[in-house]
């Protein structure tokens, strides 16, 4: 009976271990795939906000060009 508990409670010890940091592991990933997921969506608003200021920067160059062609007619 002695030989079975020194080999049965290093081996419940070690599945436990093995167990526990599973979930963790698991815990890690889910808390890394949030913090990916949130760096997406911040990443993507800044660049709907640099599109969107590139977009009206066009614009105002195309009205300025329109205007320097009408000068230049003069």
């Amino acid at each position: 009976m002695h030989d079975v508990l020194i080999v049965s409670v290093p081996l419940i010890a070690i599945l436990a271990g093995i167990l526990f940091n599973r979930s963790e592991m698991q815990s890690l990933r889910s808390e890394l795939r949030s913090d990916v997921k949130e760096l997406r969506s911040e990443m993507n608003a800044r660049f709907d906000r640099v599109d969107a200021e590139l977009r009206y920067f066009h614009g105002v160059t195309g009205k300025l060009d329109g205007r320097i062609e009408a000068l230049e007619k003069r």
